[in-house]
């Protein structure tokens, strides 16, 4: 029986369950903005190349835990698909977790993922240790990746979602209100009479108007106002949507630490440039878990001495016409060389152009000129 069979209960060796309950538990998760960001961050969490260092600080080729993290993590899942589905599911619930399968010789065999909410995490005086049902597992048997700190357990983390509850579901019920609001057709309308009005009077223009316009279908029905009543729309037009779209995307871009304008498809960010966002996106965004995945891989994958990194320079960039104007002014002031700029935007390099060169007016001279000063 294998380990799935063991922990969840699967009778084959590949982890094939279904969900009870709808993908998405709570009507925050369904919000447009809270699935791009979602995608958003595992996604590039997923496809960053890992780099493992020695103690001399020299790139370790083919390490293990590299390789398993970016190509094969186990017999059905790719590294990809791993830190994908790890990540997604720490930015949902908070707590992204991956059991590790070792050899005979103690070596990695497989990163198996553990599916949202059958696994929890406990504090002990010999350390954290995972339970699945009955089973127990030591810290260094477990991948723990966290979003943000639970501040009564130090051992588990809470979501973005559950963090900023408050304003989610603010975001979520706007709207489910603006959904509503767009089927009538016309909004809300105020319909008022100069005289007075029984209840039973009020209960029939009510139903009346239930029945023919607060739908789709009959907002293009005329309405027939007698004795002197009038209607009056309350709110439901576009700018009111917009503001309240706005709203929506602005709180779940600050619950993640996305840049608004990523999550807005239409663009219009307040950044001037396309490099400033991806700047602020990886800062703000990546960078923690980044951290936190480095961290875990460092910690239970890795030799003592051994550094984890990710690379982040396809996210920084940009498009190709402001990385140009920067890498031109920096070759030519002989800040970078030529092959330099060319392995920056993922070009390979040439022969002869490793070595940097002043050549920018006026640069020869001041080099010549520091030579002098050097030499003296």
């Amino acid at each position: 029986m294998g380990l799935f069979a063991r922990f969840f209960g699967y009778k084959t060796g590949v982890a094939i369950y279904t969900r009870p309950e709808p993908i998405a538990s709570t009507p925050a998760e369904a919000l447009p903005a809270v699935v791009r960001a979602v995608n958003l961050i595992s996604a590039d969490i997923a496809r960053l190349e890992i780099v493992v260092r020695g103690t001399d600080g020299k790139v370790i080729p083919d390490h293990p835990a590299a390789s398993i993290l970016t190509r094969e993590a186990s017999r059905w899942q790719s590294g990809f698909e791993l830190r994908r589905f790890v990540t997604a599911v720490a930015l949902h619930s908070g707590n992204g977790l991956a059991i590790i399968r070792r050899a005979n010789d103690g070596t990695v065999a497989e990163l198996q993922p553990v599916p949202d909410g059958a696994m929890n995490g406990e504090l002990t005086e010999s350390g954290i240790v995972y339970r699945i049902g009955n089973t127990t597992l030591s810290s260094d048997q477990v991948i723990h990746v966290g979003a943000y700190p639970d501040p009564l357990n130090p051992a588990w983390f809470r979501g973005p979602l559950d963090a900023a509850r408050f304003c989610m579901n603010m975001a979520a019920d706007q709207e489910s209100l603006q959904s509503s609001l767009t089927k009538t057709g016309v909004g809300k309308i105020q319909i008022s009479h100069p005289g007075a009005m029984s209840d039973q009077t009020v209960q029939a223009i009510r139903d009346a108007w239930a029945n023919m316009h607060a739908t789709a279908e009959g907002a293009a029905r005329p309405l027939i106002l007698r004795e002197g009543m009038k209607a009056e729309r309350l709110g439901g037009d576009s700018a009111s949507n917009m503001d309240a779209r706005r709203y929506s995307v602005q709180e779940v871009a600050r619950a993640f630490g996305v840049p608004p304008e990523m999550l807005f498809q239409q663009g219009g960010g307040a950044l001037s440039s396309q490099a400033e966002t991806a700047r602020a996106y990886v800062d703000s965004a990546l960078s923690a878990w980044i951290a936190a995945w480095c961290a875990e891989v460092q910690r239970k994958l890795c030799a003592p001495g051994e550094s984890v990194s990710m690379d982040t320079t396809p996210l920084l960039r940009g498009n190709l016409k402001d990385a140009g104007v920067s890498l031109s002014k920096l070759t030519l002031s002989g800040i970078m060389s030529p092959n330099d700029a060319r392995r920056y935007i993922g070009l390979d390099p040439v022969d002869g152009m490793d070595e940097p060169t002043v050549t920018m007016p006026g640069g020869s001279s001041a080099a010549a000129n520091q030579g002098g000063e050097d030499n003296a």
